[in-house]
């Protein structure tokens, strides 16, 4: 049996591993197909699906890094930009998470620790974020590639099935040296808006991933959340 879609996470976490701030988050999600998903996924996972069909999301945001293991984070690591590409799944279990398929980030140091201690696909790349009245803007470009996405922020929207599929996720589901990992997740619940799609656009980035690129997406916005991630273990 699925978990249903909760706008809370199902669990607590009292000792984080890192804690962060979100700024500035722009979500832009379209359809693909289930079985183009199934082979990006790690073991153990299969596509989640709403409306019949698996999701693409491209997520830009603010990063502020505050803590890691209890300790203010040292100021190199601290904050960035970063857009990532992820979709959905669910585990044996029943469980839903997330799954990066690339994580791009303006900071160097920060990648090269992610990569090493948590085996998630962090990339350095030049990741601008400009912010103009109600627009939000992300740009990456790395090796040739990029991806650019532009969104003007609307009213406050409700959360309905859509959305908490999109953005209501309480773990990261990823695979370290071979062994299949999952990684919690608790925040408060997302004060969503609507949001205008300005630009979204693939520049080779989403494409060398082996999936389609953006197909009319659906664009949220969201001003801030506070993110604390627990220790990962196996499934």
């Amino acid at each position: 049996m699925t978990e249903p879609l909760t706008l809370t996470a199902p669990h607590r976490i009292r000792w984080p591993t890192t804690a962060q701030v979100w700024r500035d988050v722009v979500f832009a999600h379209w359809p693909c197909e289930p079985a183009l998903l199934r082979p990006v996924l790690p073991r153990g996972t299969r596509p989640d699906v709403f409306a019949g069909t698996g999701w693409i999301g491209l997520i830009g945001l603010r990063m502020n890094v505050t803590s890691v293991l209890g300790a203010p984070t040292p100021r190199e690591f601290r904050e960035f930009s970063e857009v990532n590409v992820r979709t959905y799944a669910v585990d044996d279990r029943g469980r839903r998470g997330l799954v990066f398929l690339s994580m791009e980030a303006s900071n160097r140091s920060f990648v090269r620790v992610a990569r090493a201690v948590a085996g998630l696909p962090y990339r350095f790349a030049q990741v601008d974020c400009v912010r103009s009245g109600r627009e939000i803007g992300y740009r990456v470009e790395r090796g040739g590639k990029g991806v650019e996405l532009r969104v003007r922020r609307g009213p406050r929207t409700a959360s309905d099935e859509a959305a908490r599929f999109a953005t209501a996720r309480w773990r990261m589901f990823c695979t370290w040296h071979g062994h299949p990992l999952h990684i919690p997740v608790e925040h408060e619940p997302w004060a969503l808006r609507s949001a205008e799609l300005l630009s979204c656009a693939d520049s080779g980035l989403i494409d060398s991933l082996g999936l389609p690129g953006p197909d009319r997406p659906v664009a949220l916005t969201a001003s801030r959340v506070d993110a604390r991630f627990g220790a990962p273990s196996g499934w």
